[in-house]
């Protein structure tokens, strides 16, 4: 046979180089009849034998830290020839002989399809931290008359009008180009936050107070940035040790000026007065404190699978209590934003008191519907009206159309939009920013929130915008996560239910709701107490209010109880910790560090 592949033509098959142990000669080959022929002389006359790599598989997601071997899959048509060639950004080239890197250029060279080519290549752990970068090159080899081209170039273009190398496909030249990196490892920090109830509030007192558990401040009271139930409250008379909770905003119905506090104390006329929210204090806490936290390293574009156990910890003088456990719902993910120096009014919309639903911001990269708005008290949420999250906007109108019936005519009316906003909208605006895997970095443009924004909100910078859940987090980092708990307990218990602190009287009680004890430190508010001498034909006695944060103090209980000195007594319904234990599966490890954060205010209430 003179030819090595048969096909359907002479004219069509591949050149034989050597019959019957003979070599031709170099620019010849053999015709079937046993003839030399030139090769030149051959495709002037018959053509090039036409081939097509048809794709080329192989996985451009970062490569492991560690370094991995990543296998690769050429295919196309029978015979269709092809190099392949990778080197990185140090100069070195990969041997696909020896599996080495180095200095020395090498190739596959000249490798033939039949279906299909499968290969792999080992990459070596990165030895620093600098970003490498490998690049990826497929050559399409014409080999005597035997003519390899790529499947028409299918062109992929980013965001930003960048072309996105490794999503395109094909090449209408010789070669088809991929890239890949190979990173320093990223730190994923799964941490807490309270977005509402962390930040510090104050005012000032308006008319001094002796021994009384109201007070009056000159801010309104009702305004939740200022003040709310179940903050506790220092100022010039009570000591930041005395456990001073307030319990009611406008007590009596007749000043919205007023609060109400658990215990009685002394306040000063003009005095500052400072609001600590719940989780004030509380550690872990967002970048206030990785105590208690959990970080992992893991290589960009990669999984993992995290076992964690994450310890929370209260202000001294609080206590946690678990309201249910926490799903993947339950985590969150923040950016921050900078509003423009104006609110931008929609069609129709009301303004009269200087609220504005549309807002232009300076980048709107990753921002979805349903995120929600800082509703930090102070700080980065002082300008902000919450609860408020992104949200289209939509008017409608209703409408009468005359119809024609068989025997008459009647109205129909119809509800249609009248005016509708997209919750994020580029506003003509084009995205100036990519990463190196194409995700839009940055783009100004323009959020409208569910809830009207005060016009003092223009300008502010910092502000946060939460992601919640899965999707969210997924829209805003690129990172998938799943939650799964494995258990949850306070200190010195495996049960989130039955869990108690307990500590001894100080004294004998006799037929009082004050009962001193040794120490205060784990016990709180609403907390029920039981213990020997514990009043039986009282169910549950709760805890009122304590004098201190810790240490030796009284309590005051919901009955009267009679009980000796040195008595144990033990309080349910709460804990100086949480540990919160169970796995974190991470997806797609962005190419930068992320912080995911429990957000306690759903799950946890802390008194």
């Amino acid at each position: 046979m003179a030819y090595g592949n048969s096909v359907n033509s002479v004219n069509k098959e591949i050149f034989v180089k050597e019959k019957d142990g003979v070599k031709a000669p170099a620019g010849f080959h053999y015709m079937p009849s046993g003839r030399l022929m030139s090769d030149a002389d051959h495709i002037a006359v018959h053509g090039y034998t036409e081939r097509k790599i048809t794709s080329f598989n192989i996985d451009t997601r970062d490569i492991l830290n560690g370094g991995e071997t990543r296998n690769f899959n050429v295919q196309g048509n029978q015979g269709a020839i092809f190099s392949l060639e990778i080197y990185d950004n140090t100069g070195k080239y990969y041997n696909f002989y020896t599996k080495t890197w180095s200095t020395t250029k090498a190739m596959l060279s000249k490798k033939s399809i039949s279906g299909a080519y499968t290969g792999s290549i080992k990459f070596d752990a990165l030895p620093d931290s600098s970003l490498k970068t490998y690049t990826v090159n497929l050559y399409a080899e014409t080999v005597y008359n035997i003519k390899t081209s790529h499947t028409s170039y299918a062109e992929i273009r980013n965001a930003d009008n960048s072309i996105n190398v490794n999503k395109s496909t094909g090449s209408n030249s010789s070669v088809l180009t991929k890239i890949m990196y190979q990173d320093a490892l990223k730190t994923l920090k799964l941490s807490c936050v309270a977005p509402s109830l962390y930040d510090l509030s104050g005012d000032a007192v308006n008319g001094a107070t002796s021994s009384s558990n109201r007070i009056v401040i000159d801010g309104d009271a009702t305004d939740s940035n200022i003040v709310q139930v179940g903050d506790k409250v220092v100022t010039t008379g009570i000591a930041s040790a005395v456990h001073a909770l307030v319990t009611k905003i406008n007590p009596d119905g007749d000043n919205v000026n007023e609060i109400e506090i658990s215990v009685s104390d002394s306040a000063s006329n003009d005095a500052p007065i400072q609001f600590t929210p719940p989780f004030n204090g509380m550690t872990p806490h967002d970048d206030d404190s990785d105590t208690g936290a959990v970080s992992s390293s893991i290589s960009s574009g990669n999984s993992a699978v995290i076992p964690f156990s994450v310890v929370i910890e209260p202000l001294a003088g609080r206590t946690f209590n678990v309201s249910r456990i926490p799903t993947t719902s339950d985590l969150c993910a923040y950016t921050t934003v900078t509003f423009g120096s104006a609110a931008l009014a929609i069609e129709g919309e009301d303004t009269s008191s200087s609220t504005y639903y549309r807002w232009p911001i300076t980048n709107i990269a990753n921002l979805t519907q349903g995120m929600i708005l800082d509703s930090a008290r102070t700080g980065t949420g002082v300008n902000t009206t919450t609860p408020a999250f992104i949200s289209n906007y939509t008017t409608t109108v209703t409408r009468d159309v005359l119809k024609e019936g068989e025997y008459d005519n009647y109205v129909d009316s119809t509800t249609v939009n009248d005016v509708f906003v997209s919750g994020v909208d580029s506003y003509g605006n084009d995205v100036t920013t990519v990463d190196r895997n194409g995700r839009t970095t940055a783009q100004a443009g323009n959020i409208v929130f569910n809830t009207q924004q005060a016009d003092a909100l223009k300008s502010d910078s910092g502000v946060r915008i939460f992601a919640y859940g899965q999707e969210g987090i997924e829209a805003l980092t690129g990172v998938k996560v799943e939650l799964n708990i494995n258990s949850m307990a306070y200190s010195g218990s495996t049960n989130p239910i039955r869990a108690a602190a307990s500590t001894t009287t100080s004294g004998a009680v006799s037929s009082s709701t004050t009962i001193g004890l040794t120490d205060v430190g784990g016990v709180s508010q609403g907390m029920t107490v039981s213990g020997v001498g514990i009043n039986a034909a009282v169910v549950n006695p709760a805890v009122v209010s304590k004098s201190t944060d810790d240490g030796a103090g009284n309590i005051v209980v919901s009955a009267a109880q009679t009980l000796e000195s040195g008595q144990t007594l033990y309080f349910h319904g709460g804990s100086s910790n949480i540990t919160i234990r169970g796995t974190l599966k991470v997806s797609n490890m962005a190419i930068s560090d992320v912080d995911i954060f429990f957000d306690v205010e759903r799950f946890l209430t802390a008194i």
